[in-house]
């Protein structure tokens, strides 16, 4: 009989579409301050809506800075999507840090997380998401975490937290961190505002590979763990000063733009990345994240529609017109430079483009590909498919060359890369 059960079990696991299984959670964040947004959300893709973010006054009660969001919960749950307040936040008032490391401390925690279930039994939410973020994890944090656990468990209520990509708090304990019930993994701003000397892309498939790796070696299990994709990008164009971009702005621009990861000085995630990323946690993980909802292409450009569609197996719904500015895009980019970027229309001038001496034999290619570097310096390249995926890597000296065995890649388009200090450069390349 057991034999017979796990042989239907396993059967049925085969058929089971792929789009409900455990690994696809589809998770959204959304602050309240973009709640004026919600109608142009498509709820219908997400599985758990967290809203951001909700803080303790003096005493411990929680409020989403005043903003009802009994409203917003509603909404979702009406789209059968589970609802988290999302807690703290990566820049907290003074009040509210002072607040936070006076509240968790021994004596005031059980009262603060009375308080914290009393928040989420009125609004009737899912669970609640923990953001505390850098030094706002101190000494505190883990017996804070497990306590709030216990209770939230007991009401049959999530606990879920936002963590860094590669990089596990000192002050998280082992039994801390096996207390979520799965964690969204920051994988984005590798540079940024923070860092204006250094442009390029702060959100690269490479760095969504690492985060997953690395909290599998920290002992978190793999269905536990929810790779975040951004819904925006850093724009480096004027020297010295960053700015953020939505990425519904840099697609309203031109539509071709919803294809590739950079226009100008611009570096986000376009379409074929975050299809790419989410097949990666489909595969070695147990769903996307995305930050945050507001910034998204409410229209066929949808990132988050993107990421539905590809957990569920379903074909992406482009225009005919899109599809083909897309191909555009594409002959734009194999007839270009070995350059830092290429300019397509309405896009902003690139500001000092940085040649590389690099010669890359053939194009189109067959069998092998030859890379000679011509520069003094030492080049870090990498060849990924049309999807982002990196194939091959390698760390190229001075004049010297390297050849890449390609005979078993199917035909299509290929993009090396090549990184020198803080610049990343790319050619688009075609298998026959």
């Amino acid at each position: 009989m057991n034999m017979r059960f796990a042989l239907m079990m396993l059967l049925l696991g085969v058929a089971m579409p792929r789009g409900i299984s455990q690994q696809s959670r589809v998770v959204g964040y959304l602050p309240y301050y973009r709640f004026e947004n919600l109608g142009q959300i498509e709820l219908e893709h997400l599985t758990h809506l967290c809203i951001a973010f909700a803080n303790p006054d003096a005493q411990g009660n929680i409020s989403m800075d005043g903003v009802d969001i009994w409203p917003v919960v509603q909404q979702a749950h009406d789209a059968n999507v589970k609802v988290l307040a999302s807690l703290a936040g990566g820049a907290l008032k003074p009040e509210w840090a002072e607040a936070w490391a006076r509240l968790t401390q021994p004596r005031n925690r059980t009262g603060f997380i009375r308080k914290i279930i009393q928040y989420t039994l009125a609004y009737q939410l899912d669970g609640i998401d923990i953001d505390l973020e850098w030094n706002y994890v101190n000494a505190n944090y883990s017996g804070f975490v497990v306590e709030l656990r216990d209770s939230l468990h007991a009401y049959g209520k999530l606990m879920t937290a936002a963590v860094p990509a590669i990089h596990r708090y000192k002050h998280m304990s082992q039994e801390a961190m096996q207390a979520f019930d799965f964690i969204n993994l920051m994988a984005y701003d590798l540079t940024g505002q923070f860092n204006p000397g250094r442009p390029g892309p702060h959100s690269p498939y490479s760095l969504a590979d690492a985060g997953i790796k690395y909290w599998k070696n920290q002992g978190m299990p793999a269905h536990k763990l929810v790779l975040g994709l951004p819904l925006y990008g850093w724009d480096f164009s004027t020297p010295g000063t960053v700015r953020s971009v939505n990425y519904g702005d840099i697609v309203a621009t031109n539509p071709a733009y919803a294809h590739i990861d950079q226009v100008g000085k611009i570096y986000y995630n376009g379409i074929q990345t975050v299809v790419a990323k989410t097949e990666l946690a489909m595969r070695d993980a147990g769903g996307v994240m995305l930050w945050e909802l507001g910034k998204d292409a409410h229209n066929e450009y949808s990132l988050l529609r993107t990421a539905y569609h590809t957990i569920k197996g379903e074909p992406l719904d482009q225009p005919e017109e899109t599809q083909a500015v897309a191909g555009a895009v594409e002959a734009i980019a194999e007839t270009a430079e070995f350059t830092e970027e290429f300019t397509l229309p309405g896009a902003p001038m690139p500001v000092d483009t940085l040649h590389l001496a690099i010669e890359i034999q053939p194009n189109p290619f067959q069998d092998t590909l030859k890379i000679t570097n011509k520069e003094e310096r030492a080049l870090q390249l990498v060849l990924s498919d049309k999807k982002g995926r990196p194939l091959f890597e390698a760390y190229l000296r001075p004049n010297s060359t390297i050849n890449w065995e390609t005979t078993s890649f199917p035909p299509g388009q290929y993009t090396v890369s090549a990184m020198k200090g803080s610049k990343q450069v790319s050619r688009t390349l075609r298998k026959m």
